[in-house]
């Protein structure tokens, strides 16, 4: 019976130590985020446009591999439009499954950007590097929110 109790502990211990190495302490990794415009604020100046708004999403791994996968993403901005010039500036926050949180801020233009991480909770904690991205809007029913899909290609270490 002990070396049933040993085998037992040696296989909890080995499934604990796989669980904490699904998130490398460096590397790159291509994850999609699909996001809905929660609500958005436009102010209208002359030519130019500002726009403060919301918005949330499902992140997923492009291989289905443990970094960036399967997160809940949430994000505050502001969107400035004069003319054919766009900015985009804001902040997110990433949840995963164990309610741990990746921190980013971020800046793009009309078709593509960066996320900076800035910090995070948990397994993430600590963590810099970045993740470039494009986006493209998604065709909407009439009366539903905006949605983009943003496919994003990351680098990042922990220490």
């Amino acid at each position: 019976m002990p070396s049933a109790r040993l085998a037992f502990a040696l296989m909890i211990g080995a499934t604990s130590g796989a669980v904490a190495s699904d998130f490398p302490k460096e590397g790159t990794a291509s994850y999609t985020t699909h996001y809905v415009n929660i609500s958005a604020t436009p102010m209208k100046m002359n030519d130019r446009t500002s726009s403060i708004y919301e918005s949330a999403g499902i992140t997923r791994n492009d291989k289905g591999e443990a970094p960036f996968n399967d997160m809940g993403t949430r994000c505050v901005g502001m969107r400035e439009a004069n003319g054919n010039d766009v900015v985009n500036r804001g902040s997110c926050i990433d949840t995963d499954k164990d309610g741990d949180q990746v921190f980013s801020t971020y800046e793009a233009n009309a078709k593509s950007g960066q996320h900076v991480f800035v910090g995070g909770t948990g397994k993430y904690q600590g963590i810099s590097g970045s993740a470039e991205y494009t986006f493209q809007a998604v065709k909407v029913p009439e009366g539903a929110r905006s949605m983009t899909i943003v496919p994003h290609k990351a680098t990042w270490k922990l220490p």
